[in-house]
């Protein structure tokens, strides 16, 4: 695994030395390559906004503009997950441009009509992203790869370059001090606001 690994950032290494010398195709293969992990963490972050394809592209375009500073110092993959968090995070701070017209506006009965549901979504989406933030930048890459990108261990690993028993730790211990987090930010706004509910 390490092996294969150890291939994979050779190769990412060549890519990234072609793509500054002017190679489309390369930079073309660094997409396809990292195309998965970037729209895990996008879509984990944004959930199901239409713009996420937008946030895709604004991505590779920050990334094809820094290959000229990447000096190396952590994978190529490891750089491009923190480039399409960030730029993600950025996004969802800014509200939603609606641009839907009244045609497009489909009438729904009472029953289906549940707007509360998607503002407790979206609650619940900053509030995790904020217990997040308070987690160690490994535990949080660990579980965000797992259960936002839905990666595999194996991938997890090759991806933040670590042994599989040193993310499955990670993984572990972020749980559990996420639970801790949660649990005291809900103490805290509950004390703090009121109940809200």
């Amino acid at each position: 695994m390490h092996m294969e690994a150890q291939g994979h950032d050779d190769s990412d290494s060549r890519l990234v030395e072609e793509t500054r010398a002017g190679s489309e195709r390369a930079f073309r293969e660094i997409v396809e390559r990292h195309h998965a992990i970037v729209f895990a963490v996008v879509r984990g972050i944004l959930g199901d906004r239409s713009d996420v394809e937008d946030v895709m592209q604004e991505v590779f375009i920050k990334v094809y503009k820094g290959l000229g500073g990447f000096r190396g110092d952590a994978k190529l993959s490891s750089w491009i997950y923190q480039i399409a968090r960030n730029e993600a995070l950025n996004k969802a701070r800014k509200p939603l441009a609606t641009e839907t017209s009244l045609d497009d506006v489909v009438i729904e009965s009472p029953e289906e009509s549940r707007p509360d549901a998607e503002y407790r979504r979206k609650i619940e989406r900053e509030h995790l992203e904020r217990c997040l933030a308070e987690l160690h930048d490994d535990f949080r890459t660990a579980l965000e790869l797992r259960y936002m990108g839905e990666m595999s261990y194996e991938e997890i690993a090759e991806t933040m370059g670590l042994p599989i028993g040193t993310v499955k730790t990670y993984i572990h211990r972020g749980k559990i001090e996420l639970r801790r987090v949660m649990s005291r930010r809900r103490f805290m706004d509950s004390y703090g606001e009121g109940d809200r509910s």
